[in-house]
């Protein structure tokens, strides 16, 4: 399996570095990371199996925010590639399909509680309520069209969603932030690797 970590951050961004640590500890497989900027129209990513879109320190609410992000939703709106949404990502694949993106008026930052609304794969072995690690000011207003809402929190009303036809996932905290005291996270990625296999063609 082959993933990708399509990055989003600023240049040189030390959470580019941890995030594919973590993936690449989690999947035990072959897992590169590319700049969005460099993403062609049309592409396909073809040689890759799976894609992760991180987070960033940019912001979709400001006007403007999403016109570099041209090529990458594009992406996102037509693959239908096992997917991941981190933070940022998740608000880039709502936007993609249709949602706005609102700044809070506040920046959330440490460990919070989540609670998961649905069943499903991606939770497997968590509890209804799970500490997970927020790290933005801004968040997706509304569940895009053909998407389901998969957990939420008193802080943000979408927290998880899910395609309702594929393999695509968006989560509004990050997963790879995670320690011995809040393991949530590391179980959400596993789950989510676990379940991309089921896909893989």
């Amino acid at each position: 399996m082959r993933t990708l970590i399509i990055d989003n951050y600023l240049p040189n961004s030390p959470q580019i570095e941890n995030l594919y640590n973590v993936v690449k500890d989690v999947t035990v497989h072959t897992v590169e990371v590319r700049d969005y900027s460099t993403i062609s129209p049309g592409e396909e990513f073809q040689l890759h199996d799976v894609i992760v879109l991180s987070g960033s320190q940019r912001k979709l609410a400001e006007p403007g925010g999403i016109d570099q992000y041209t090529h990458e939703v594009d992406f996102i709106r037509n693959t239908q590639k096992p997917l991941l949404g981190i933070c940022f990502g998740q608000q880039l694949l709502a936007m993609a399909f249709g949602s706005e993106v609102i700044d809070m008026g506040k920046m959330l930052e440490g460990f919070y509680m989540v609670q998961r609304i649905s069943n499903d794969e991606i939770f497997e072995g968590l509890q209804e309520k799970f500490l997970v690690c927020e790290s933005h000011r801004e968040m997706v207003v509304d569940v895009p069209f053909d998407f389901e809402l998969l957990a939420n929190s008193p802080n943000c009303p979408i927290e998880v969603i899910k395609h309702g036809k594929s393999p695509v996932y968006g989560v509004q905290f990050h997963p790879e932030r995670f320690d011995d005291k809040h393991p949530a996270g590391k179980s959400i990625l596993e789950n989510f690797f676990k379940l991309a296999t089921w896909y893989i063609k």
